[in-house]
């Protein structure tokens, strides 16, 4: 057996999105916010277990909480909460309800056809603000009581990973980390994922350094003694992944902690939808021409689950250990990649 063929026997795979796959099974208002509501609505709480079991069945390992806005400065902006305790409330019975429909869909596929594994429920750690703008990121200090909350709830609901994803600065890493060794959370393994700037892959969307945010925050897991399993990137193009996979894994290599990788599918990338809230019409024609014109897309502009999965090919080559699927995927393209995978 060669090394390539040697990684790829021993991928973890994450599931995929779950946004968009809620706003395609008719779970939408326009926001992350109804998505997130959907794990205590007694009409909609099955369709959210219905794609976290369709995942698995899809082959993948690990499923995550539906639970990427539960944080409390959200409850507020978007009128679920008066005041801070009310909003610390509400966001953890979010996760809870969000946990619940995790470990919903794991039970049934145990008890299935899919008992020969074990599945497992990563708890998602989110951005506290609006995704991808660095500068609307906290001072450190300021986001540790909420990154305690989410990380104490998702513990005490007994999530097997909790996974910090989509992160655009190193700070945000440091914050949860702090807030990880400040409670009783210390045992549960910990993957980071940091979201890249699509055209300059070695760089955060913060402009902060991805080999340098990777390095302190090994070096922070090691010196406060926490379990830091996987390091890597998602909500990026995957082709931008691959470039950054390149520059982070010497950062691993030989020690104890894996790569991950999931990427977006989306055709037009999450820079130049940053760009066109800026005014950048020209971002706008580019995405548009580029759709009509790759043959690894679809006629809406969503990557083909193929396509995907030969990039996971790539980073199964190049090491990595988890792969998944970010925005745009879906249970067909993680099929794909699990099929290749395990081939």
């Amino acid at each position: 057996m060669n090394q390539q063929d040697k990684f790829r026997g021993e991928v973890t795979v994450l599931d995929g999105g779950m946004g968009h796959e809620l706003k395609l099974r008719g779970i939408s208002d326009g926001s992350f916010v109804a998505g997130v509501l959907a794990n205590e609505n007694l009409l909609q709480a099955s369709t959210v277990e219905a794609i976290h079991y369709d995942y698995l069945a899809a082959g993948c390992d690990v499923v995550t909480t539906n639970s990427f806005v539960a944080v409390p400065r959200r409850m507020r902006q978007c009128g679920l909460a008066t005041d801070g305790p009310a909003a610390f409330h509400r966001a953890a019975g979010l996760i809870r309800s969000a946990v619940d429909r995790a470990r919903a869909a794991t039970e049934i596929a145990h008890n299935g056809e899919m008992q020969q594994k074990q599945k497992k429920i990563a708890g998602c750690v989110p951005p506290l603000t609006e995704c991808y703008f660095g500068d609307q990121v906290p001072a450190i200090e300021d986001m540790i009581p909420e990154y305690h909350l989410i990380v104490s709830t998702l513990v005490d609901c007994k999530v097997d990973i909790i996974l910090c994803e989509t992160l655009s600065t190193k700070r945000e890493a440091e914050a949860i980390f702090r807030a990880i060794s400040q409670s009783t959370s210390q045992h549960t393994p910990i993957w980071v994922s940091f979201t890249i700037k699509d055209g300059s892959p070695n760089e955060l969307r913060s402009g902060d350094s991805l080999v340098d945010a990777c390095s302190q925050i090994i070096e922070l897991a090691s010196s406060l003694k926490l379990p830091l399993e996987a390091i890597g990137v998602n909500c990026s193009t995957p082709s931008a992944i691959t470039k950054a996979l390149l520059c982070v894994s010497p950062l691993v290599s030989g020690g104890g902690v894996k790569l991950c990788a999931y990427g977006n599918c989306f055709q037009a990338t999450t820079s130049e939808w940053m760009a066109s809230l800026k005014g950048d019409n020209d971002a706008k024609t580019k995405a548009a021409e580029r759709v009509k014109s790759a043959g690894d897309y679809d006629h809406n502009g969503y990557l083909l689950p193929h396509a995907y999965a030969r990039y996971a090919r790539e980073w199964a080559d190049l090491g990595v250990q988890i792969i998944g699927g970010c925005c745009g995927s879906r249970p067909q393209h993680m099929k794909q990649v699990a099929s290749m995978l395990r081939s």
